[in-house]
């Protein structure tokens, strides 16, 4: 029914000419008349497999990724449809545009080409010819693990010729730093685009109940209070008592039910526009919708994305609950990146709930309400400005956001909180790329980076940091209000 002959061995060593035939390759290959149940055990015994090959008579016909055959026998009544229906069936329902590279192509090339593809694609498998009726698969994550190993490679290689081949050092440094950005961007819009497809189908399919619910409780409402007053009437106009009916009246506590019901519907009410509430709150930070550059009302993403935070803001057991304090000056539209931006504001409010949580565990309370006493005093040397946000309650755990326009041109957004700050050498390292100081499993290290890549290359604008141990950290956002027609023109994250 299939063939394969295993996986091509990866070597050991790469370097900046390498290619894709020294890269793990699958080959699994299925004719088309295999029938969609066979394909599932496929994927169901190799895990790590990213794909399938489709061949007509022994010829290569195309290919099928996991990603995509699952989300088609996922949808309703496929299952049935296409589980004894041969692959060919199901191919023709999942075809999508294949990038078909040569064996011999660079790993720095086929990263590349990758990029140039839709971000509903950036995650589907490369197809690699290895010979002229040969084919094989390549997933793109082990792109971004030959990436890590050429450059930990070209690191050792540079420090080891630095005296004699200063020149090719030089060159080395360069490429590198190439290597770090293309791998910072091929994760995260490969990341961005699978959370922003995920988020928009929740949405949608969240909306679509909600919207019933909160339609008719208007009507449930106004049918309860007829209800209500005819029972009424009757109790006005036949006041004469039936024993059965007085019965039931005790048993169900009737004068009880009347009084809450009425309540309990507003309650319903406030739920349901609670969670209309979110889901808008979901697809205007995403905005996948606005992936061009737009003019939007800055608040509106601050007050979005800390909503989607809700959550962890929240008191806990054992962990105190974090205020968010607004200072919001009257600023006109920004044209921005709206979901770029979105994504920045994100990634500083995570970071500054996670560092005031974890010092919540470990340091002592009387030290803290010390230090709290103090939040926001941070003073930006190259503006001469001081800012603020101590008050009469910083002995609670907070952040504060301030908007502020300047001479007209520019917008700084000035995220502040009270946790425990960082010493010199990690705020110098903040925006490297893979730098964290979260314990394994708990970040990568790319937020930073690619919030600083957002602010300054996309939007031509600043972002700068602002930290002392035990006085707190500020994050000063500033982006023009009008953007240049360069910005508008270059190369983005997805």
């Amino acid at each position: 029914m299939y063939e394969t002959d295993g996986l091509s061995p990866q070597k050991s060593q790469l370097g900046l000419r390498s290619t894709l035939q020294e890269l793990t390759l699958y080959d699994f290959l299925l004719e088309s008349d295999c029938p969609g149940d066979e394909v599932a055990k496929i994927f169901q015994a190799n895990p790590l497999l990213p794909g399938i090959i489709i061949t007509q008579q022994g010829k290569f016909t195309g290919m099928i990724s996991r990603r995509r055959f699952f989300e088609q026998m996922s949808r309703p009544y496929s299952l049935e449809l296409f589980s004894q229906q041969p692959l060919l069936v199901v191919y023709r329902f999942t075809k999508t545009d294949m990038l078909v590279l040569d064996r011999k192509t660079s790993i720095m090339t086929a990263v590349r080409q990758s990029l140039e593809r839709s971000p509903e694609l950036i995650h589907e498998p490369i197809v690699v010819q290895v010979e002229p009726e040969t084919y094989k698969l390549l997933d793109v994550h082990q792109l971004l693990l030959s990436q890590l190993q050429i450059h930990e490679l070209a690191t050792v290689a540079m420090r080891e010729s630095q005296a004699q081949l200063r020149h090719q050092a030089q060159q080395l440094e360069l490429a590198l730093l190439e290597l770090q950005r293309t791998q910072a961007q091929l994760i995260q819009t490969e990341k961005m685009s699978s959370l922003g497809q995920l988020v928009a189908g929740v949405a949608h399919e969240i909306n679509n109940p909600i919207g019933f619910i909160y339609s008719n409780l208007h009507h449930a409402k106004e049918y309860t209070q007829g209800l209500m007053r005819m029972l009424n009437l009757y109790r006005e106009h036949c006041p004469e008592s039936i024993a059965e009916i007085e019965a039931e009246s005790e048993k169900i506590e009737l004068d009880y039910l009347l009084e809450d019901l009425p309540k309990v519907l507003n309650s319903m009410q406030q739920g349901a526009e609670r969670v209309r509430d979110i889901v808008l709150s979901l697809r205007n930070f995403c905005r996948l919708d606005e992936a061009q550059m737009k003019r939007v009302n800055i608040h509106d993403g601050i007050n979005n994305t800390i909503m989607l935070l809700q959550s962890q803001l929240k008191g806990k057991p054992g962990q105190e609950a974090i205020a968010i304090h607004k200072e919001y000056s009257d600023l006109p539209l920004v044209q921005c990146y709206p979901g770029q931006l979105n994504q920045v504001f994100m990634n500083i409010l995570v970071n500054a709930i996670y560092a005031i949580i974890e010092w919540n565990k470990h340091e002592n309370v009387d030290t803290k309400s010390h230090n709290k006493s103090q939040v926001g005093e941070t003073k930006d040397s190259d503006t001469n400005t001081q800012s603020s946000i101590s008050n009469s309650t910083s002995s609670i755990s907070a952040i504060r956001i301030c908007t502020e326009l300047i001479e007209g041109k520019k917008v700084i957004i000035r995220i502040f909180d009270n946790g425990p700050g960082m010493t010199e050498d990690v705020r110098k390292r903040l925006f490297d790329p893979f730098f964290t100081t979260k314990p394994v499993g708990k970040g990568i290290g790319l937020g930073m980076s690619i919030s600083y890549e957002i602010v300054v290359n996309q939007h031509g604008g600043e972002l700068k940091c602002f930290s002392e141990p035990g006085k707190g950290t500020e994050f000063a956002i500033e982006i023009p209000l009008q953007q240049s027609s360069l910005a508008k023109i270059l190369p983005r994250f997805a």
